[in-house]
């Protein structure tokens, strides 16, 4: 979820700062204001390119800073982690992007200067965004297939196809080098053996051993100031006329004699004696960790040169740490023995080949059935949800085509069959295809759907086929060409969705807005001879305001009535939508909204409406 965005001398805006919440977030404001601004900050914040032309006027630099959630074992915090950027507290991810108007960037992740790839690369999995300029996801037809596999529940089918493929695949490449001649074999073999006896002469065995031995190596570099330390410390506490733990137990003897003259000393003399052991017992800790320190230049060689080991190796087979190498070992003892089994027993080798190439042909005949049924229920599915969403006629259809063959001799020979080949997700490519309007031939949604069409469609399929695994998902221009009951429609849809991620979206219509959890309002300022972008989070009376000036341009009294209404009314269809509790009127842990959601999504895979006109 993002928390927080920072925005500074971007185009009209020159400072700002937003915090956005869970739910859907809502920003709205006149034509021109700089609405899409925000939703440009938020595609730069995710990697997105830009040239200088965002500066604004008189600066020399723009800057944009995010603040999102990092779950520990998301996609994008096991990205970042690849790349060394260090773990925040509290498990979230603090951007800083600069676009400088020389032409120079910078990208800091937790405070890590990283390239702009990087930033993408993890971006994608934390914001996704859906409008005019970044239609991404839904554009690209090789997402189309994990859409499909979500909306009919076949991921798991889909996972065991690629791990079969991905082991007949490997089994290919083991045969290959081996037909490739007993010269190539024997040289990838040496390699293997070089490496594994270079980690066997290493004599690795506690996964730990590197960070014992940094600390190691700095209390060595740093023992003679140790050792000043505990000697100074010793003298203060226990050698010294005047120490800490003489002067304790001279107080406690005094005090106590003198409690016979006042009973008040004798609890005093009791904390102070109380104090006394285990002061003695810090004193001889100190003590024993002083002795125990060493300033032995060879010891410290011995460990710069184990940690400079650790490093050459570490470096070389691209693993983390210790830990890494161990696995790696591993790995390289299992490849030095199928290696040596590959060479003396090849009829082996192709027997297996064959039993994987017949698990994954099963495997992916099974999956192409089971996407074909999910296809036609996802096409009627999602032909009634556009409609609602105020795009009638539209015909939303999958195209699957068999992908071409793969060669017709050698080893990869097995995975292909009848002219067809098999891939990494399948023996098909499926792409979503649309037909705007009545008569109009079916084509490909990024050729034939305008930015609003194309938010209106993710919003369809987020709908009909579940949640989505970006926890920020942004709509820019979801409202173009709609109002009425198709703009309420999208707003019930907005808010649905809001439930399972955090929803930003940017609109012109007061339907969409009124269903807002927090409401944003952009206006363009002039002062002093320049424009400035301005947002602020409208509440109350100020929410109806912004309504009313959506509505009627103004904040009539019949504009702030009419804003009133509208705001009731949404508020009234977001509780109905609501889920209950389990056991409530709904039954299965829905009311009255959710129901119609969730029996929407059950009717779409269990095969309701399945065929088609």
């Amino acid at each position: 979820m993002l928390h927080e965005l920072g925005i500074a001398d971007l185009a009209l805006i020159e400072e700002l700062t937003l915090d956005f919440g869970p739910g859907l977030n809502v920003v709205t404001g006149e034509t021109g204001a700089g609405k899409s601004l925000l939703q440009r900050a938020l595609a730069l914040a995710a990697g997105h390119r830009a040239g200088n032309e965002v500066v604004r006027r008189e600066a020399e630099s723009a800057r944009i800073t995010a603040v999102f959630d990092l779950p520990p074992r998301s996609a994008a915090a096991l990205r970042l982690a690849e790349i060394g950027v260090p773990a925040a507290e509290e498990g979230r991810l603090a951007i800083s992007r600069t676009i400088s108007r020389a032409g120079r960037g910078q990208v800091q992740l937790n405070g890590k200067t990283v390239a702009l790839a990087s930033l993408l690369e993890a971006g994608g999995a934390l914001v996704h965004l859906q409008g005019q300029h970044e239609s991404l996801e839904l554009a690209r037809p090789e997402t189309h297939l994990a859409m499909l596999d979500h909306a009919g529940d076949t991921g798991d089918l889909a996972r065991r196809y690629r791990e079969a493929f991905a082991h007949a695949s490997r089994l290919v490449e083991r045969l290959e080098a081996l037909e490739r001649g007993a010269a190539e074999v024997e040289r990838r073999l040496e390699m293997a053996r070089f490496d594994l006896d270079e980690l066997v002469r290493a004599g690795f065995s506690d996964p730990g051993e590197d960070a014992a031995l940094e600390l190691e190596r700095s209390r060595l570099r740093n023992a003679g100031r140790l050792s000043a330390l505990a000697s100074e410390l010793l003298e203060r506490l226990h050698g010294a006329d005047d120490a800490a733990l003489p002067a304790v137990e001279s107080a406690v003897k005094r005090l106590s004699e003198n409690a016979a003259i006042d009973p008040a000393l004798e609890p005093i003399a009791t904390v102070l004696g109380e104090a006394v052991a285990p002061l003695d017992d810090a004193v001889r800790s100190l003590r024993a960790w002083a002795d125990d320190l060493s300033s032995d230049p060879g010891r410290l060689e011995e460990v710069e040169e184990r940690l400079a080991l650790v490093a050459r190796l570490v470096r070389k087979h691209r693993v983390e740490g210790v830990e890494g190498l161990l696995a790696r070992r591993v790995e390289l003892e299992a490849e030095v023995e199928r290696s040596d089994r590959d060479v003396a027993h090849p009829e082996e080798l192709r027997a297996e080949l064959e039993r994987a190439a017949e698990a994954a042909w099963k495997l992916a005949g099974e999956l192409a059935s089971a996407r074909a049924a999910s296809a036609r229920r996802l096409e009627a599915a999602m032909d009634a949800e556009l409609a609602e969403l105020g795009m009638p006629g539209a015909r939303f259809s999958v195209r699957a085509e068999e992908l071409p063959a793969g060669p017709a001799r050698g080893p990869a020979a097995v995975l292909t069959r009848d002219g067809v080949g098999l891939g990494p997700d399948g023996a098909e490519r499926v792409e979503f295809d649309l037909a705007a309007n009545p008569g109009e031939g079916a084509r490909p949604l990024a050729r034939v759907a305008s930015g609003g069409e194309l938010s209106r469609i993710m919003l369809a399929l987020r709908h009909v086929a579940g949640g989505s695994d970006v926890p920020t998902l942004v709509f820019d221009e979801v409202d173009a060409g709609i109002g009425g009951a198709s703009a309420e429609v999208v707003g019930r849809r907005l808010r649905s969705l809001a439930r399972d991620a955090q929803v930003i979206c940017i609109t012109h219509l007061a339907q969409i807005a009124a269903f807002a959890d927090r409401h944003y309002a952009v206006a363009k300022q002039a002062d002093g001879g320049r424009t400035r972008t301005e947002v602020r989070r409208v509440e109350g009376a100020e929410q109806v305001r912004e309504l009313a000036r959506m509505l009627a341009g103004s904040a009539s009294e019949a504009g702030l009535r009419h804003a009133e209404e509208l705001l009731g009314s949404a508020r009234a269809a977001a509780d109905a939508d609501r889920p209950v509790a389990k056991g409530g009127p709904g039954g299965e842990g829905q009311g009255q909204g959710g129901a119609r959601v969730g029996s929407r999504r059950k009717a779409m895979r269990a095969g309701a409406g399945s065929g088609r006109s």
